[in-house]
């Protein structure tokens, strides 16, 4: 039987016949134990010497001064294991590789990155779902793309691997602020229009204020229906600075019986299924669900963002729904702050003369 290959080296001291100590470690790649001299009989050196070994043998392997390219690939691995879409990520560094993949990470200086920046302006980005949508890459997308690149350079930095982090500017817009939400009569309409399945989604988005991934990956394991007055749903552990949590349920009839409709028909352990296969996406059908209510197109982040500006137009205080929709207080005021009551009267008021 195949030795199952362990995930970390496992780093261990073990004591020879002769009194020296060696590092003994499994390669991670092979599966086979290696052993690695100290060069001590103290235990106390040899100990220094194991989390020295340890700490190198972790550090990503790079020539000292790499390209772009290669620091982008290294960032990537050292990522991937902690954000939830690896293959987004790696769709922001494809045209930075691309692009500028071949100079050397030292190399970049601000006329570099002007020089991206209009070759990038130069591109086009299609659409997805086989449905071509061509339009030029927007100012946003560049934007990110070079705080993703400037985020590897940093980690280079941090890492040893290069000896100094280039610094330039990004002398570009993030993009405009989102302020479109949906009213709660184009929400009943989506929801008429939309198959069980996008309805669902719909109305799970708009009582719980949470993202597409959260909604999408929930299992019916998180989903607590009983007792009567305390359901809830948990959208498990937090996802980078992506928060999720526990959301209470108890009094929202009309998503409490849409669960347990759903839950009697299920065939998969997700919410969130169609056809008998969980979902992977719900932009398509979303676009659709619009074009069939009449309702101008949004995405999915609409959802959370209408939900948000919903709560605030009813006066609910900013701590309090920033502790349901697990969003900071200090985020709920100054991205919806301006949708209040009390902000509206405030400044009309000031105004008057």
């Amino acid at each position: 039987m195949a030795r199952t290959k362990l995930q970390t080296p496992n780093f261990t001291l073990s004591k020879r016949a002769d009194g020296y100590y060696v590092i003994r470690y499994t390669d991670p790649a092979t599966g086979k134990t290696r052993d690695k001299a100290t060069g001590t009989k103290d235990a106390k050196e040899a100990e220094e010497e194991r989390a020295r070994f340890a700490a190198d043998y972790r550090k990503p392997k790079l020539a000292k001064n790499p390209t772009v390219a290669e620091l982008c690939d290294a960032y990537l691995e050292y990522r991937k294991p902690q954000v939830k879409s690896a293959a987004s990520l790696e769709h922001s560094y494809s045209p930075i590789k691309r692009h500028i993949g071949a100079l050397y990470a030292q190399s970049i200086t601000q006329t570099t990155i002007t020089d991206y920046i209009k070759k990038r302006s130069g591109d086009v980005s299609g659409g997805a779902s086989g449905r071509l949508r061509i339009k030029p890459v927007s100012e946003a997308t560049i934007n990110k793309e070079l705080r993703q690149l400037r985020a590897a350079l940093n980690w280079a930095g941090s890492e040893d691997k290069i000896d100094r982090v280039p610094t330039f500017r990004i002398e570009l817009s993030a993009g405009e602020a989102r302020d479109r939400w949906i009213t709660k009569e184009e929400a009943n309409r989506l929801m008429e229009t939309s198959s069980p399945h996008i309805a669902l989604f719909l109305l799970i988005a708009l009582s719980t204020a949470k993202r597409r991934e959260a909604i999408l990956t929930l299992t019916w394991g998180n989903v607590a229906l009983h007792p009567a007055g305390h359901e809830t749903i948990d959208f498990g552990d937090d996802v980078g600075n992506k928060r999720r949590g526990k959301t209470p349920i108890a009094g929202n009839v009309r998503l409490i019986e849409a669960l347990k409709a759903a839950k009697g028909v299920a065939k998969t352990p997700y919410v969130i299924e169609f056809r008998g296969k969980q979902v992977a996406d719900v932009k398509t059908a979303l676009r659709a669900s619009c074009r069939r209510a009449g309702v101008e197109e949004i995405t999915s982040h609409v959802l959370k963002h209408s939900a948000i500006t919903w709560m605030v137009q009813a006066g609910i205080p900013y701590e309090q729904i920033g502790k349901f929709t697990n969003t900071s207080k200090d985020i709920i005021e100054k991205v919806y702050g301006h949708h209040s009551p009390a902000f509206v009267a405030e400044a009309v008021g000031a105004l008057a003369f």
